[in-house]
Parts: C-alpha cells; structure tokens; sequence
C-alpha cells in the first residue's frame, strides 16, 4: 500500500471518527441538579448542604451534570446571621471550577431591614460580582437580584433564568428582553415562589411582596406562556402539603412547560439532603427525575419523587 494511500485512509477513518463523536454528543445523556431551600442547613446543619454539594463534585463526571441551580433560600435569617452565609458560601464553592451554578433569591435570603426587597449580603455572597469573569455567565438585572446563564448539553445550549421572588413588573421586563436578544435559545426559570403544594397550582397571590410582586399564577400569564422558549420551570418554598408537585401546561404557542415544585425543608433534619437529579435523555425522548439523599444514599420513589416527561429534542431544541 502506497504512502499517499494510506495517508487518505488514516485522514478519512479521522473524518468518520469525529462525525460518530458529534453524533453521539447529540445524543449524550446529560444531568442538571436542582438544590431545594438549603435554610435550615446553613443555619444549624451545614453537614447535610456539604454533603449535596459534595456529591455533585464527586458524580459531575459519571452523571455528566452540566449545572447546578438553587431554587431560593440558601440561608434562614436574612443579613440576621452572618454565619449562615458563610456556610452557603463555603458548601456552593465547592462548585466552582467543577460545573456552572446559580442560585434564584428566596425570601429569607433578602435582609430582614425594610424596605423588603433589600438584599444587600445576598449580592455579597452570590450576586453578579461573584461570577463575572465566568464564560457561562450571561448578565444581571440592574439590581443584581434577576440573572441568567448558559450551559450546553446532548449539542443543545440552554439557557437558565433565575428570577427574584415574586418576580415584580420591572424584573419581568428585563428578562423579556434577555429572551428577546436570545430568540429561540431553550430556556428553564429557575425561580423560588411559584407552585403551591397544598393546592397543586401556581400561587394565588404574592408571597413576599405583595404591593409590586406577581404571584405565580400572574408570572405564568404575564411571562411564561407568552415565551414559547421556556419549557420548564422550577421551584422550593412550599412545605407543608408534602412540598412536591409537578403539572404540565400548554403555553400560547401551544407547546409543554414542565413546571415542578421541590421542597424538604419540613422533614427530619431540614430536608435530610435530598435534591433533584434532572437526567435529559436526548435518544429516549424524555426528561427524568429522580430525589437522592446523598445524606441518606437513598432514592425516593414514589409518583411525586420519581418521574419524566416526553420531550422530542429534535422538533422542540433541535437545529434542523
């Protein structure tokens, strides 16, 4: 055989090499984890925060997580404790330089001084200061509390909102013109006030706010279904009925939003641990989840803990 043959050939199974890895990196499960109210971790129990956020460390590469998002209420008390702050700090760093991460402002995350909205030792800790510089930070609001990123997975790029609570007016058109600069790019709202477990709905009325904030029935009115790039929302803050939930709704356009709801804080030990694994599964058409206590090594089964969804990711994030 020639060198000029066997050149050709050694140049063309390279070809066939990077077609096959390109294929297959669109087809490539891939995994975002969802940390419900962290509150009473970092105000009494930081082991169980540590252990959530060491664990993604530990499976980043096995589960191919490629973000992490925090629905609200990282800390307990406010700018009352500054302890707890340093907990948070210290648990979600452990994230830095492993995989993309944000955090959705809770209540108990704005300081306790009036006027409320004031959240001085949350853009401290976790504000847009924290990750400028990163690739995979989009931009804030001008009050720092709103913010979006990007991620890629399956050889999809999504993007992450992560909205204040009770989303006021103001917030809400600053991140329809982040959707409007960012057309069609797949987008989930990462936010903290926005299902209701013991009605199984959105919210009837704002929690936080009420004088300028949106309840999460007026968010989806106001925002979500008019954005047909949101296909999916998530949430904490509601405990007592169980705090899990999950429905499906049809946006203006006519397509699914996946909007569901996590919070353990009600149970043994503020929430013994347990997170959300969100597994994207590009071949099968699905969504998956799956509650794990990496505090407990334990899975949670039932209907409200373990569940998916079908998604056809070529027709709803696909390019042609």
């Amino acid at each position: 055989m020639s060198t000029t043959i066997r050149l050709r050939l050694f140049a063309l199974a390279a070809l066939l090499l990077a077609l096959c890895a390109c294929n297959g990196s669109k087809t490539e499960p891939f995994t975002i984890v969802m940390l419900p109210d962290t509150q009473f971790y970092s105000e009494r129990l930081p082991g169980y925060f540590h252990d959530q956020t060491g664990w993604v460390v530990d499976h980043a590469a096995g589960e191919n997580i490629v973000f992490v998002t925090h629905v609200g209420d990282i800390v307990q008390s406010g700018d009352g404790r500054p302890q707890e702050w340093d907990v948070a700090h210290a648990a979600m760093s452990r994230l830095d330089g492993v995989v993309p991460w944000a955090v959705a402002i809770g209540n108990h995350d704005y300081d306790r001084s009036e006027p409320r909205g004031r959240a001085a030792k949350f853009l401290e800790f976790f504000g847009p200061s924290r990750f400028r510089g990163q690739d995979w930070f989009g931009g804030a609001s001008p009050n720092g509390l709103n913010s979006y990123q990007f991620f890629e997975g399956g050889g999809i790029r999504f993007l992450i909102l992560h909205i204040e609570s009770d989303f006021p007016d103001e917030a809400m058109a600053w991140a329809a013109s982040i959707l409007a600069e960012h057309e069609g790019v797949p987008t989930i709202v990462s936010t903290h006030i926005y299902l209701l477990d013991s009605t199984s709905a959105r919210t009837a009325e704002p929690y936080y706010r009420p004088d300028i904030g949106n309840s999460g029935e007026e968010i989806w009115q106001k925002f979500i279904r008019k954005n047909p790039q949101i296909f999916m929302v998530l949430c904490g803050h509601w405990s007592g009925a169980g705090g899990e939930w999950k429905q499906v709704s049809k946006n203006d356009a006519g397509e699914d939003v996946i909007e569901v709801l996590a919070d353990f804080q009600s149970r043994d030990n503020g929430g013994d641990g347990w997170l959300r694994i969100i597994r994207f599964e590009p071949a099968e058409n699905r969504i998956r989840f799956r509650t794990y206590s990496p505090s407990l090594d334990e899975y949670e089964v039932d209907e409200n803990s373990e569940f998916e969804f079908p998604v056809d990711f070529k027709s709803r994030f696909g390019p042609e």
